[in-house]
């Protein structure tokens, strides 16, 4: 191949790409996915095929799914970008405005105020980072040119415009995060629509731009999907008894205080009512830091299936626990 052909390629490419992209509605998979949508949902065809033709291909949502944080920091890491004097501030300014509200879903719910400040605190910084892609262009462009994971998101983009006619959004309108999440606890469309509650009573409920909703809405999923245990502890600090390295990640619970020392693991403090566990590694800079996760950390891991989250929330809480 000369050369010159070997850079018009790539430039070709990208023109074709931006092309055929910048307009949905002419994509056959799009059009199929319009017509399931008029008979099932009894969807405007045309009025899909409007929204369509304006919903673009955002090729940072692809690159930015294909390289996620959690797969390649260290523990450390990872804690000292979630876990912060700068984002526990901003916690403790937020329990100051909610406290009520927070201790009311606690109530209510069963939750831990902290764990919802956390994970509100996580997501977004409280609502200053709630994401500034429009959820149209990140759905089609994950359903429609993501084949590794297309059938989730097809999932959630008949979620988020179902969504939409329920609560009277304009889907052109709406911003979140690269996979489509949205507002202060970064819902995806069909948890909106499954835990989302109205938890002022106002009528609406909004956890676009309402952080009460969001504290009430965080709440109930973790309760409802995350089937929380009130007064269960997330997780107890291990040590190794014996040489270790990583352990293969889980989240269900499955072994009792029998199995850990065959295991290798010794726990730093009683196994509350010999609850069933899941050993947890950690990985550091030089070596691996050992827990033990119980049934709420499997339930938090409902919100987001890494072990890296999952353990940056319960610390997270844990330096939050002191303003309630």
């Amino acid at each position: 191949m000369r050369i010159k052909e070997i850079y018009l390629i790539p430039l070709m490419a990208m023109f074709i790409s931006q092309f055929i992209y910048t307009d949905y509605s002419s994509k056959e998979e799009t059009i199929q996915f319009i017509e399931y949508m008029n008979e099932k949902h009894g969807y405007d065809k045309s009025y899909l095929n409007s929204v369509f033709k304006n919903a673009a291909y955002q090729d940072k949502v692809v690159r930015i799914m294909n390289k996620q944080p959690e797969g390649t920091m260290t523990w450390q890491r990872y804690k000292g970008i979630m876990v912060n004097d700068s984002r526990i501030s901003a916690g403790q300014e937020f329990i100051g405005r909610f406290k009520q509200e927070l201790k009311r879903a606690e109530k209510i719910y069963g939750v831990p105020a902290e764990i919802i400040a956390s994970i509100i605190g996580i997501e977004t910084r409280y609502g200053r980072i709630k994401g500034n892609i429009k959820v149209i262009d990140s759905l089609s462009t994950l359903a429609f040119d993501y084949p590794r994971r297309s059938k989730f998101f097809k999932i959630q983009l008949e979620e988020f415009l179902l969504l939409s006619r329920e609560e009277n959004f304009d889907p052109e309108t709406i911003k979140g995060s690269i996979a489509g999440a949205m507002g202060y606890g970064q819902f995806m469309p069909d948890s909106y629509r499954d835990y989302a509650v109205d938890f002022d009573n106002d009528g609406i409920r909004d956890i676009l731009n309402n952080p009460v909703d969001a504290i009430g809405s965080v709440a109930n999923f973790l309760n409802k999907k995350g089937k929380w245990k009130p007064n269960t502890p997330v997780a107890i600090k291990a040590f190794a008894v014996k040489e270790m390295q990583s352990i293969k990640s889980s989240f269900k619970p499955h072994m009792t205080s029998i199995d850990l020392e065959k295991f290798g693991l010794g726990a730093n403090e009683a196994i509350p009512n010999n609850l069933k566990f899941v050993p947890i590694s950690l990985k550091l800079e030089e070596g691996y830091e050992y827990w033990l996760g119980f049934d709420n950390y499997q339930s938090i891991s409902r919100y987001n299936r890494s072990k890296l989250y999952v353990m940056a929330v319960f610390e997270f809480s844990n330096a939050l626990s002191k303003f309630l």
